[in-house]
């Protein structure tokens, strides 16, 4: 099983230096493939392999000889990254690849012949190891490295390692031990169980500043060092509610995973969804996708079950009492079923019908009556406010049987 690991690095000057050549040549290297990829297609409709590829590389080192300064594996690993975007594209999981700007920080790959030693960084071309911050101890054995240059200016090294530990197998799925959950713009999620964990609108929150900062980046001349350092600010402030955002998912979809052995969750289409662009800026402040992406990685690792629904099963219109179907309307936060008279908070309503769902879908009988226990509950909120996740509540009406 390998892990991945992020620690901040502080280079000196020199090593800066370095760094950007190794991220400025890499940087060439992707372009110039990419454009000769596209000329051979337009031209002739045949694509460049790879390993036609890598054998022009000796070639494009003689026409430019800088590109020998920096660490061959490098760049050769900048071939094999092109080669696999476009393997990608193809399969339709990843977006046509485009050309790199200098602007947008860049990074550079290490495949091996580098050492790690405490808080010191050996790599090759760099006469003294670099300095990082290594935060949490590395399990198993480095394999590969990335270095990074954020567009604030930071500098990060991810380091992947092979872990001895094998995948665990996946627990029992039982009804008293399953959760599901229903997101949403002003609910972050609504779990079966009651809890529901509002956004944070990290972005929202600070806007104004954010609209403060890019107005003073607009007035200033280009090219210029006042427009480098105004660029740097909001570069900064971007890459704070970046973190905001991650720091809060991530101790989330950590409690959600020590909490409960399954959860069960509604299939989404996001980027759909991201086309009606009076709703797409509190989506993207969401961030559903990368959510729900945390808990996939972090239940395989730790022999949780993760199930998902159809995205067109009729989890907020249908009573989870009764199964009749209601004519909900957007704007409706509570409906009243017409046939039983219950009440309904919407966003519950749907994380009950989904966990019946779930549940249906893998074979569980659905009225065993078992819910999730009051003590499991009531630790789940303690642990989310003691991670500093105030905005948590209990919905206290009585739980619907499933």
């Amino acid at each position: 099983m390998y892990k991945a690991y992020r620690f901040r690095m502080y280079p000196n000057d020199d090593q800066k230096i370095l760094i950007e050549k190794h991220i400025g040549s890499c940087r060439f290297v992707w372009n110039h493939f990419l454009d000769l990829r596209n000329k051979r297609y337009t031209e002739k409709g045949e694509a460049i392999t790879r390993s036609e590829m890598s054998s022009l590389l000796p070639v494009l080192k003689k026409e430019n000889k800088w590109l020998n300064e920096i660490n061959s594996q490098s760049v050769q690993q900048v071939v094999m990254h092109l080669d696999s975007a476009f393997h990608g594209f193809f399969r339709k999981i990843t977006r046509y690849p485009r050309f790199r700007k200098k602007r947008n920080g860049g990074s550079f790959s290490v495949p091996q012949h580098f050492s790690i030693d405490g808080n010191h960084l050996t790599l090759p071309k760099f006469k003294a190891p670099l300095r990082m911050i290594m935060h949490r101890d590395i399990e198993g054995e480095p394999t590969s490295l990335t270095i990074s240059k954020t567009d604030s200016g930071k500098y990060y090294v991810s380091i992947l390692a092979e872990t001895p530990n094998e995948i665990p197998e996946s627990r029992e799925i039982k009804p008293s031990t399953s959760v599901s959950m229903d997101v949403g713009i002003t609910e972050f999620i609504t779990l079966s169980d009651g809890i529901q964990i509002s956004n944070p609108r990290n972005l929202k929150k600070s806007e104004k500043k954010l609209a403060k900062r890019q107005r003073q980046l607009a007035k200033k001349q280009k090219g210029s060092k006042n427009q480098d350092k105004a660029r740097i600010k909001v570069a900064t402030l971007q890459e704070h509610i970046a973190n905001q955002r991650m720091d809060f998912r991530n101790k989330v979809s950590d409690i959600l995973i020590r909490q409960y052995d399954t959860i069960i969750t509604e299939g989404l289409n996001v980027s759909g969804m991201m086309k009606n662009h009076n709703l797409a800026r509190s989506i993207a402040d969401a961030g559903w996708s990368s959510f729900f992406t945390m808990l996939k990685t972090k239940a395989l690792s730790r022999g949780k079950n993760i199930i998902e629904i159809g995205r067109f099963d009729p989890s907020s219109k249908m009573c989870s009492h009764c199964g009749y179907i209601y004519d909900l309307k957007l704007s409706e936060r509570t409906w009243t079923c017409p046939r039983c008279n219950t009440t309904h908070d919407r966003e519950w309503n749907a994380a009950i019908n989904i966990k019946r769902f779930g549940l249906i879908k893998t074979g569980i009988p659905t009225d065993s009556g078992e819910l999730t226990p009051v003590d499991t509950v009531t630790s789940t909120i303690s642990l989310l406010e003691k991670e500093g996740i105030k905005q948590v509540k209990w919905l206290k009406q009585e739980a619907h049987v499933i």
